[in-house]
């Protein structure tokens, strides 16, 4: 594992059902995410995105390969072990935000805190709230929010544990474009003043284009990656993965 990777997946292959006639969804992946980065993933529908960002995030477990997380093995962990790390050093943003609707913003917030038993630091609820533009809704619920709001409320809590990573699956998915812009420029926030590192599954080359580094897969493998990425050269990049299936890994072209 490089240094400088929070997160590192070693020859990470998933198989859906039995060895004879399941699913390959992951066929020995490396890659590392390192730390203080933006990153997005893409490739075609079925490349295995998805699988790769549950398998790095500790959410599904890998068949064979290894995961690390800030220097620690989490294939390994139990269930247990594996909750309290998610709790602690991950945080999520998914394209549903996963809002409680009978909780306030605060205490949508504040609930991975809450669920590990403790009392959230004094001023930290108050920090992410105005991080993301939402301290005069603290009393709302998530009905009286829109779509972008909600999806505010959503990186304040995964904001609230200063974890090592975020993940989000189509983090901007369900929102118009205005608004996917302000989620984006949220998450380039978190990496460029909270310090941390963002990983995003998208298949939008639009939203692609502000991470600082894509990688791609196709057909379950890590086929090459991009770095300063621009909308046009990730579509283009988008249509030849789509007609060829597969281009050798490495330097995509």
């Amino acid at each position: 594992m490089a240094v400088d990777d929070v997160v590192r997946l070693d020859a990470v292959r998933k198989v859906y059902g039995n060895s004879r006639t399941g699913v390959v969804a992951l066929d020995s992946v490396s890659i590392g995410f390192r730390r203080h980065t933006f990153t997005a993933v893409m490739g075609p529908s079925g490349s295995g995105k998805s699988t790769c960002l549950h398998c790095a995030a500790g959410l599904d477990t890998p068949t064979s390969g290894s995961v690390t997380l800030d220097g620690r093995e989490i294939t390994k962990l139990g269930e247990r072990e594996l909750t309290i790390l998610r709790r602690e050093r991950i945080g999520f943003v998914f394209q549903a935000f996963n809002l409680l609707p009978a909780l306030t913003v605060v205490e949508n917030i504040a609930l991975p805190v809450r669920l590990a038993g403790r009392r959230p630091r004094r001023g930290a609820v108050d920090t992410v709230l105005e991080q993301v533009g939402l301290s005069e809704r603290r009393k709302h619920r998530p009905g009286e929010l829109s779509g972008g709001q909600q999806q505010r409320v959503a990186i304040a809590r995964a904001l609230i544990t200063q974890p090592s990573v975020i993940f989000g699956d189509e983090p901007t998915g369900a929102l118009d474009a205005y608004t996917a812009l302000e989620i984006l420029d949220l998450l380039r926030q978190a990496v460029r003043s909270g310090g941390q590192t963002v990983v995003i599954v998208t298949h939008d080359p639009v939203v692609a284009a502000h991470a600082d580094r894509v990688v791609f897969l196709a057909g379950g493998r890590f086929v090459g990656e991009i770095l300063e990425p621009t909308a046009q050269v990730l579509a283009e990049q988008m249509i030849k993965l789509g007609t060829q299936g597969r281009t050798p890994a490495g330097q995509v072209s």
